[in-house]
């Protein structure tokens, strides 16, 4: 249902039409106070920003949810049918979500007028030859760019330019790559 919110329960919380001797299996890794103080040690930025997500329009969004992950591979992922929102998890704090346009401007919303996807793989010759074989068209090959990074470049069943790109340039201390 739109506007509505999803109901949240504590561990110990009966779902409705659970039998009262059922039991939910819960698995925590760390108890939540540990979890709050690591986070907000790790968070790389000013204003607690704990997970980068894109959101993208798409006139079809099957096509879309079957490139990114039977093509490229990306096994975790979610359908929202009520919305047609597809949200694809690309690494420990990163997503990419797909949807429907909005009815209306502006149309510069509408794809393929948006910021191109750049995933940031370990090889990216060997994505390029691992996608190259499963039919994959690159529009160019594993290149060394002057900017300090090894980029592939193909297009997603929608125009939008997605570039895998490798690091090549030494890290300097402390610092992470983009």
């Amino acid at each position: 249902m739109a506007g509505r919110r999803p109901t949240r329960r504590h561990a110990g919380a009966r779902k409705p039409g659970r039998k009262t001797g059922a039991r939910r299996r819960v698995t925590r890794s760390r108890p939540a106070s540990r979890v709050r103080a690591t986070r907000s040690a790790r968070t790389p930025n000013a204003i607690g920003v704990l997970m980068h997500h894109m959101a993208y329009s798409s006139h079809d969004v099957d096509r879309v949810r079957r490139f990114y992950t039977e093509t490229l591979g990306f096994a975790d992922f979610r359908v929202d049918e009520d919305h047609r929102y597809l949200s694809i998890q690309t690494g420990p704090s990163s997503s990419l979500g797909f949807m429907p346009p909005l009815p209306g401007p502006p149309e510069q919303w509408r794809p393929p007028r948006e910021p191109s996807i750049h995933l940031i793989v370990k090889d990216v010759d060997r994505a390029h030859r691992l996608l190259t074989a499963r039919g994959v068209a690159f529009e160019q090959s594993p290149t060394d760019m002057a900017w300090g990074y090894r980029t592939a470049v193909l297009r997603d069943p929608e125009g939008r330019l997605v570039c895998l790109a490798q690091s090549i340039r030494p890290r300097a201390a402390g610092r992470s790559s983009p």
